[in-house]
C-alpha cells in the first residue's frame, strides 16, 4: 500500500488556515487579513524519535504531531482538529507521491 493510499484510508477531515497577509491602513499600521480557511483531509500522529530526526535541530523539541495530507500544506499554516490548534513547523511535499508530510507544533 502507498503513502497516498494509506492517507486516503485512515485521513479525517481537519480545518486548514493559511495566512492572507494583510496591508498598511492610512496611518501606517499592519492590519493582517483574515486567513483563508478550507477543510483537508490529513492523517495527524505523535511523533516518534526517528521521525524527528529529518527536522532541523531547532524545531525538534516543538514538533510533538506529524501530518501526512494529499492537499498542499506549507510551514506556517494552521491545523485545527479536535479543538486543537497545530502551527506547521516544516513541510515536506512529496509531489511524486502525491501527497505532503508536515511537522506539527501544538499551540497553546
Amino acid at each position: 500500500m502507498s503513502a497516498a493510499d494509506a492517507i486516503d484510508l485512515h485521513a479525517i477531515a481537519v480545518t486548514l488556515l493559511t495566512d492572507m497577509g494583510g496591508s498598511y491602513n492610512a496611518d501606517g499600521e499592519w492590519i493582517e487579513n483574515n486567513p483563508a480557511s478550507s477543510i483537508i483531509d490529513a492523517v495527524i500522529q505523535p511523533s516518534k524519535g526517528v521521525q524527528l530526526m529529518d527536522l532541523p535541530e531547532g524545531l525538534r523539541e516543538q514538533a510533538q504531531y506529524f501530518l501526512w495530507s494529499r492537499a498542499p500544506v506549507e510551514v506556517d499554516d494552521r491545523i485545527l482538529t479536535n479543538g486543537k490548534t497545530y502551527r506547521v513547523l516544516f513541510a515536506w511535499p512529496r509531489p511524486e507521491g502525491g501527497f505532503t508530510r508536515a511537522a506539527l507544533g501544538l499551540l497553546k
